[in-house]
């Protein structure tokens, strides 16, 4: 991406705040400001500037342009995001089939023969640790990775993957794809994720029993005076037999 491309990008993604400096994006102030004209110029942005005051100064601005992208820039913008993704959206038949044998468990083995996309796209999740070597040349799948594999093949694109693995990362909880998974292996998985969150609910509701039948024991106590009674006469009988002290 250029870098007339990167302002657009940024003026875009941030139309509703007005006019932007974008000396981030360019620190050259001088550059900067021959961007701008062309990009004013062409009818994409409008952009304002405070000139210093006098003559015989170069450039002639005090600091870097602000700038705000037009109607013109926003629709130049989409429709060339829109071109883009149709062309990332095409992905070779022999990737897809690659990507679906190892959603489904499989090994696949890299070449010299291998093509250049297959190769690229296995590496490049192998980096991301979506993938594994089990032998020296192979790459396989773990279960628990399988959703990511299922997304890409969805996506058919890269760039639209990383984005979309990115805000899932952020993501608490998933949904695990178990398709082309044996029962055991989806037990396991369930075992590791369920067993502590039961025995900490049942710990939880053991100690909320054993409070509510000592609060209701005491409450019939101090209310029954019948009982109350008995139960005061039974404790003076067994001092008096243990202790020898009459009441």
């Amino acid at each position: 991406m250029n870098i007339y491309d990167s302002i657009l990008e940024y003026l875009y993604k941030n139309q509703d705040k007005g006019f932007l400096e974008i000396s981030h994006i360019c620190s050259d102030k001088e550059k900067l400001t021959r961007i701008a004209k062309e990009l004013k110029k062409d009818g994409l942005v409008t952009f304002k500037q405070k000139r210093l005051m006098g003559s015989g100064k170069t450039p002639p601005f005090r600091e870097h342009p602000k700038l705000e992208i037009t109607r013109l820039g926003i629709e130049k913008y989409e429709r060339e995001i829109t071109e883009l993704k149709e062309v990332t959206l095409k992905m070779d038949a022999n990737t897809i089939k690659t990507l679906e044998n190892l959603k489904n468990g499989k090994s696949v083995t890299l070449t010299k023969e291998s093509p250049n996309e297959i190769s690229e796209f296995i590496i490049n999740l192998k980096n991301l640790g979506i993938l594994h070597k089990p032998t020296r040349f192979g790459y396989a799948c773990d279960l628990s990775n399988r959703k990511y594999l299922t997304k890409l093949i969805e996506l058919k694109s890269w760039e639209m993957f990383l984005d979309w693995s990115e805000n899932e990362n952020n993501k608490s909880d998933y949904i695990n794809d178990f398709s082309g998974s044996t029962i055991g292996q989806v037990n396991q998985s369930s075992i590791f994720s369920n067993s502590p969150q039961n025995i900490d609910t049942n710990a939880k509701e053991t100690t909320t029993q054993k409070k509510n039948f000592g609060k209701k024991f005491w409450e019939l106590i101090s209310e029954n005076k019948l009982i109350s009674g008995i139960i005061l006469i039974v404790i003076g009988y067994l001092i008096k037999l243990l202790f020898g002290i009459e009441f």
